[in-house]
């Protein structure tokens, strides 16, 4: 068995600027579990264990788009600090396509409404609430071209996310 998620991997430029972020957010005096900038994704559906990545089928993107990081937020119960992604029309309809091929291969996923963040902080501490509220992401937008199949595998020092499946223009 296998955890899986199928998700966006940041372009170069977007990687960086969301590690920007994350050293100001340090700077503003932000503690918790940071993610390693190499594990930073866009969940589109978390499907947990399973026990062939093969048979997870992956939609290709028909017309690339362009996504822009928006905001800063946090998941209270979750406890995850994150940014967020500007409203856009294709990436809903992309995470709706990626669910649709899950439910049609029969592959089970986590059923939580499809909400675009980049978890940045786990486990956050805040100096105070409203540096939420005042902090901004610098502007970033990547093209989104694939969807990734991710594994999650445990390490000693933590999670590690890596890409063991690519959509593309070419594949279904």
């Amino acid at each position: 068995m296998m955890r899986l998620f199928v998700g966006l991997e940041p372009s170069p430029a977007f990687r960086a600027a969301l590690y920007d972020l994350q050293e100001r957010l340090r700077g503003a005096g932000v503690g918790g579990r940071y993610l390693d900038p190499a594990n930073l994704h866009m969940t589109l559906a978390f499907i947990g264990e399973w026990p062939e990545a093969a048979s997870v089928p992956l939609p290709r993107v028909e017309a690339p788009f362009s996504i822009a990081l928006s905001h800063v937020g946090m998941f209270q119960r979750a406890r995850v600090l994150w940014a967020g992604i500007a409203p856009c029309e294709a990436l809903d309809v992309l995470a709706g396509r990626v669910r649709q091929c899950l439910d049609a291969a029969g592959i089970p996923y986590a059923p939580q409404p499809f909400n675009p963040h980049i978890t940045l902080i786990r486990k956050p501490v805040l100096p105070e609430e409203s540096l939420l509220s005042v902090l901004r992401p610098l502007p970033a937008e990547m093209t989104v071209s694939q969807v990734c199949l991710y594994q999650s595998a445990r390490g000693e020092d933590g999670l590690h996310y890596t890409v063991i499946g690519r959509s593309n223009q070419e594949e279904a």
